[in-house]
């Protein structure tokens, strides 16, 4: 499959279809109940007619654009990011991603997605506004927003509730203007092609 954004290390692109087995990585991510301490991944058995449908459902919408994250070095599917709920009128989205492979956390992966999935929603989708919502006591992806340019924006109480335990959702977001003059010089230089028009 092309490569779609592509840096130095990492490539995001559409999922293959081979990363939709049930023997694939990807398929595993869901079943692992410790990678889903803070989010909802894996809140019911995973099955190959729950990822399919989720994966139509992304190709066929205009409100989702899910890419895999794959190690450039290995051509291996790492992880996933999406913006999801496109907001087209109001030009904004929510981020949200996935690292799956152990091996692979704690590099600056996460971060680096993030950062290029911005700059393609910003310059190639002309978004105005992204933001995501994680786990007050998630401090590695609370890092990996601050350090994608992302500020704090708020707290949603009790909003996240595991194990009989209410947690509170912190609130990120950026806006195109700031984030363009702050960070796009620096993340566009990641890309092998950026995508802009």
């Amino acid at each position: 499959m092309k490569r779609y954004l592509v840096s130095e290390r990492i490539s995001l692109h559409g999922l293959r279809p081979e990363d939709l087995l049930p023997d694939a990585p990807y398929y595993a991510w869901l079943e692992d109940l410790s990678l889903d301490a803070f989010t909802e991944h894996s809140m019911f058995p995973n099955s190959v007619a729950r990822m399919r449908d989720y994966y139509e459902e992304s190709t066929r919408n205009n409100t989702r654009v899910l890419l895999g994250i794959y190690d450039n070095a290995s051509d291996s599917h790492i992880g996933n990011i999406t913006l999801q709920q496109i907001n087209w009128v109001n030009r904004s989205a929510s981020v949200a991603y996935l690292i799956g492979e152990r091996s692979f956390e704690g590099r600056g992966i996460a971060t680096e997605a993030v950062r290029m999935v911005m700059y393609y929603g910003f310059n190639r989708l002309n978004l105005e506004r992204l933001h995501a919502g994680v786990s007050a006591r998630h401090a590695a992806s609370r890092r990996v927003l601050e350090k994608s340019g992302m500020r704090a924006e708020g707290r949603l109480r009790g909003a996240l509730l595991r194990n009989g335990e209410r947690t509170d959702v912190m609130l990120f977001g950026g806006l195109r203007d700031e984030w363009m003059a702050e960070l796009g010089d620096s993340v566009k230089r990641l890309f092998v092609v950026p995508p802009t028009y």
